[in-house]
């Protein structure tokens, strides 16, 4: 007994070592877009949270849109709304009514597009005249997308955490724990990346919600 007990327990920590190699490799994917960002200029994570704009707006599109092609706007406005607080305000579902979904995805595209250069605009004109550092947008966007980068993968280690505890049972299932654990895991990381795109943009629109406001005001 003592000798299968001994067995059984030899096979799992060979298998939680194959775990361990899936997530370095994980590990070192996000270390060195971590690096990137680090030693990116202010200008090219501007680009890059533009790049980000057009793809989040393309997905909040794209997941309101029915089988058919058929485009629900009021829900792509609400989404709108949460996601580009400013841009919501220069729009209207009567802008969108009768467009197919890569028409709305272009309609909306410009339009933050607009709101977002005029913010930099703004911002660059600011730090021009407190003879502060240029792009101040970009370091904004720089600063964000390494805190929600840092928050993602930390919740990302804890679900591989919960999913290595579930694939072990899973060898009882006549089924191989690793190769369960290399599925769900890619699959997990993929929505990671996902994840760290919504986060950076929701977040950086978030903060240019004050600046509004007091406009309003």
């Amino acid at each position: 007994v003592q000798a299968a007990v001994e067995e059984k327990y030899r096979d799992i920590r060979g298998e939680i070592f194959k775990f361990d190699e899936v997530l370095d490799n994980q590990r070192r994917i996000i270390y060195s877009r971590r690096q990137d960002i680090l030693f990116t200029d202010a200008e090219s994570t501007l680009a890059k949270m533009k790049k980000y704009n057009d793809e989040t707006v393309a997905e909040l599109v794209n997941a309101q849109t029915d089988q058919q092609g058929v485009v629900n706007v009021a829900k792509v406005m609400e989404k709108i709304s949460q996601f580009f607080p400013p841009v919501a305000s220069v729009l209207s579902e009567s802008d969108l009514s009768g467009l197919d979904s890569q028409g709305v995805i272009s309609f909306i595209s410009v339009a933050v597009d607009e709101v977002f250069t005029a913010k930099s605009r703004e911002m660059d004109e600011k730090a021009k005249a407190e003879g502060k550092p240029p792009c101040p947008l970009g370091r904004t966007s720089n600063y964000i997308t390494l805190v929600t980068m840092d928050n993602a993968w930390s919740d990302h280690l804890q679900n591989l955490e919960n999913l290595k505890e579930s694939v072990i049972l899973r060898k009882y299932q006549n089924l191989d724990p690793v190769a369960e654990y290399r599925a769900e895991s890619f699959r997990l990381f993929q929505g990671l990346e996902d994840k760290m795109r919504l986060n950076a943009v929701y977040s950086l629109w978030q903060s240019f919600a004050p600046t509004q406001v007091a406009q309003a005001a």
